[in-house]
């Protein structure tokens, strides 16, 4: 188990992993295409039985097509405060050029794809654990998943210990938007993708700061939260069936589930929609 500044909570790196965790961790790379496997699924493997219980019960969700169906229209129902669409000229202005640019869109993209995801597929799980009645089982649209981003790959996540102090102290004051006084706690990742960029990050926390301060941002959490809810209570019933977990198993995955769900990925869900809506139209790039 690792707990090393690279994850806010225990966790089982990719790197650290061997026999029964790298197996899944391999599964999960391939049935969601993707080059890393991200947080929620590192902090299950640290739960005994979790990652198991939990990727056994969801992959069917995935290989369906319903969860991404269900995410394309948590994401297309959002109702969000607006926000200024920047000029290329302030991303330049910041120290921000093409390149990087580019590398942020690419984050920025992918939890635009991920968040939505987790959150409707997670929910469908807690629905489960928690024993709560669920919608009966119901013909669901399917979909395929979104194909890679055209941005090309996010940037790594950076450890505290290797930001500069003005990096550090941004990612720390961004990570505040959008959260109450638990989800205040819970270090979410994009921040630490976008380090690299303290210029980027000043104009982030200056757009999404007055949203915090009024109370809009935090409405429009909660409301995505409602309705991710609503459409994992959907899911639920598509669910696999791994048969019981053991009490321990049960209460360790949803405890990371209740702590993760609704203060890390269904809360980023509107504050990546707003900084994707800020960033300039694409083919609008300076010379450098």
């Amino acid at each position: 188990m690792s707990n090393t500044s690279a994850d806010p909570l225990p966790s089982i790196t990719e790197d650290d992993a061997i026999g029964e965790i790298a197996d899944l961790y391999a599964d999960i790379r391939q049935t969601l295409d993707m080059s890393f496997v991200n947080l929620v699924w590192r902090v299950l493997a640290a739960v005994p039985g979790g990652l198991a219980y939990s990727w056994g019960s969801l992959k069917p969700l995935y290989t369906s097509g319903l969860a991404y169906a269900e995410a394309r229209a948590l994401e297309a129902g959002l109702k969000l405060p607006s926000v200024p669409q920047l000029p290329t000229a302030a991303l330049r202005a910041v120290g921000v050029d093409a390149a990087a640019e580019t590398k942020i869109r690419a984050a920025i993209d992918g939890y635009r794809q991920g968040n939505p995801l987790n959150t409707v597929t997670f929910s469908a799980l807690l629905v489960r654990l928690r024993g709560e009645s669920a919608v009966e089982a119901q013909d669901l649209q399917a979909e395929k998943a979104p194909g890679p981003s055209p941005y090309g790959k996010a940037p790594p996540l950076q450890n505290f210990d290797d930001m500069s102090a003005t990096s550090a102290e941004l990612v720390r004051a961004v990570n505040l938007l959008g959260a109450d006084e638990i989800g205040s706690r819970v270090q979410v990742s994009l921040p630490r993708n976008l380090a690299p960029w303290p210029g980027f990050l000043a104009l982030y926390w200056a757009l999404l700061a007055p949203l915090h301060e009024s109370g809009a941002l935090r409405a429009a959490v909660d409301t995505v939260l409602a309705e991710g809810h609503e459409r994992g209570r959907r899911l639920e019933a598509h669910l696999g069936d791994v048969g019981e977990a053991k009490p321990e198993t049960v209460r360790g995955v949803r405890e990371v589930l209740e702590n993760l769900v609704p203060n890390a990925m269904g809360r980023m869900i509107p504050v990546v929609s707003l900084l994707n809506r800020m960033l300039p139209e694409p083919n609008t790039q300076l010379e450098d």
